[in-house]
C-alpha cells in the first residue's frame, strides 16, 4: 500500500475539525453567569404568576359554603344517634367516614381517598367543570351516584343547587368500604335529611341494589333486603331489573322522560357503579374531569355514560380523588377539615408582564454579548465617550 493511500485512509478515519474563535474577553465564567440568568429568570417568572380571581369566584365560594353546611348537618345527626367516631378512621369527626365492613359494604375501599374527599372545596370543583362543559343556571343535568362517596355526593349536590340546575337522580343504594355504609345511615337517608332541612331542593328519583352488576351480585339475600329497604324508607322508587342492562336501560328511560322539554347539558357520575359508569375499567377510560368525547379504545362499556356521550352530552366524572386533589392543590386525607377558598380553583396564576419584560431583556443582553462580544464593546465604548472602535488584542483560537 502506498504513503498517498494510507494517509488518505488515515484522513477518512480523522473526524472533521472546525476552527472557531472567541475573544479573551467572554470568559467560561461569563458563558456560564449568562446561562444561569436565563434559568433563573424562567425559573422566576414561572413560580410568582400573578393570582386572579375568575368572575364566577362568588359562584365558587357559595357552592363549597354550601357544603359544608351539609357536612355539619350530617355530623350532627349521627352525633344524635348515638354513633361514635374512630379517630383512626375520621380524624376530621366528620361522620362521614363509614365502617371498613358492614351488611350493605359491597367492596373494598381507598381510606384515604375517602378522608380526601371530606373537602368542601370540592364543590367548586364540580362548579368549575360545568362551567367549562358550558353548563349555565337553569340547565337540566342527569346524574348518576352510589353511596360510596357521601361528601362528594355533596360537592355535586351543592354544586347543581348553587348553579339552580334541574338534576334527574338515580342512585345506587350500597357503598365501598368507608362510605355511606352504615345501614342506619345510608346515603338516601342522608339524601333525605338534607332536603328535609332545605339545604338541597331535590331528590333522587330511582334507587337499584348497587354492587355488581348493579344487582348486588354475590351479596346475601339479607343484604339485598337491606339495600331495598334503604330505599323504601326514604321514600325512593326501585329499578325493578334484574340484571345489569336491564338497569341500564330503565335508568336511561327515566333520564329520557324528564328531558322531554329540554336536553341535558352534562352527565355526572360519582363513583364506580356499573350502570353509571361502567366500573373500574369506566373509571380507567374517564379519569376525574370534564370529557365531551367517546375515548378511543376496544374495552368501552356498555353504560349511562356512554350512551350519553353517544347523545352528544358531555361527561362529569367526579372520582379519581387524589388526583383531582394534586391538581387542584387540594390536602391529601386532612385531619382538619380545610377551610373554604383554599386550593387553585379559586384563582388563575397568569404571567406578571413587568417580570417577563424584565427576564426577557436581562437574557437579550447577556446572549447579545455572549454571540457579539465586539459589537457591545464597541457600544460601551461609545457611551463612555469613546468613537474610535477597540477589538480585542489577543484573539483565542479554538479547534
Amino acid at each position: 500500500m502506498s504513503i498517498q493511500n494510507t494517509n488518505t485512509a488515515a484522513a477518512q478515519r480523522q473526524p472533521s475539525q472546525v476552527m472557531y474563535w472567541r475573544p479573551k474577553q467572554i470568559s467560561r465564567k461569563w458563558l456560564t453567569f449568562s446561562m444561569l440568568v436565563s434559568l433563573f429568570g424562567m425559573m422566576l417568572v414561572e413560580s410568582l404568576p400573578r393570582k386572579i380571581a375568575p368572575e364566577h369566584s362568588e359562584t365558587l365560594k357559595a357552592a363549597s359554603l354550601k357544603a359544608n353546611e351539609a357536612f355539619r348537618l350530617i355530623g350532627t345527626a349521627r352525633k344524635e344517634q348515638g354513633h361514635k367516631v374512630i379517630e383512626k378512621l375520621d380524624p376530621q369527626a366528620s361522620h362521614l367516614i363509614g365502617p371498613s365492613m358492614s351488611m350493605v359494604t359491597s367492596k373494598l375501599g381507598s381510606l384515604e381517598s375517602k378522608q380526601t374527599s371530606i373537602n368542601p372545596n370540592f364543590s367548586a370543583v364540580v362548579v368549575q367543570w360545568l362551567r367549562d362543559a358550558g353548563v349555565k343556571p337553569g340547565d337540566k343535568v342527569a346524574i348518576g351516584a352510589s353511596g360510596s362517596w357521601p361528601a362528594l355526593n355533596i360537592a355535586v349536590y351543592s354544586a347543581c343547587e348553587t348553579m339552580q340546575l334541574r338534576p334527574t337522580i338515580v342512585l345506587s343504594a350500597a357503598s365501598s368500604q368507608y362510605g355511606a355504609n352504615s345501614p342506619d345511615m345510608m346515603w338516601l337517608d342522608m339524601e333525605r335529611l338534607l332536603n328535609e332541612a332545605k339545604i338541597f331542593s331535590f331528590r333522587a328519583e330511582a334507587v337499584s341494589r348497587g354492587g355488581l352488576y348493579d344487582q348486588a351480585s354475590g351479596m346475601t339475600e339479607q343484604t339485598k333486603q337491606l339495600l331495598f329497604e334503604a330505599g323504601d324508607r326514604n321514600g325512593v322508587p326501585r329499578l325493578s331489573g334484574d340484571t345489569l342492562r336491564d338497569s341500564i336501560r330503565e335508568r336511561m328511560v327515566i333520564y329520557d322522560h324528564n328531558e322531554s322539554s329540554a336536553t341535558y347539558a352534562a352527565y355526572i357520575n360519582v363513583g364506580g357503579g356499573s350502570a353509571s359508569i361502567g366500573g373500574s375499567t369506566g373509571h380507567e377510560l374517564w379519569p376525574g374531569g370534564l370529557y365531551s368525547e367517546m375515548p378511543e379504545s376496544d374495552e368501552i362499556p356498555d353504560c349511562v355514560a356512554t350512551r350519553m356521550l353517544s347523545k352528544g352530552i358531555p361527561l362529569i366524572n367526579v372520582g379519581n380523588v387524589k388526583s383531582v386533589a394534586k391538581r387542584y392543590a387540594m390536602p391529601i386525607a386532612p385531619i382538619t377539615l380545610p377551610r373554604v377558598g383554599e386550593g387553585n380553583v379559586y384563582s388563575q396564576g397568569v404571567y406578571r408582564t413587568w417580570l417577563v419584560a424584565f427576564v426577557l431583556a436581562l437574557s437579550w443582553i447577556t446572549m447579545t454579548i455572549t454571540v457579539a462580544p465586539e459589537r457591545s464593546l464597541r457600544f460601551v465604548q461609545k457611551l463612555r465617550g469613546h468613537n474610535h472602535p477597540r477589538i480585542p488584542e489577543q484573539v483565542e483560537w479554538m479547534v
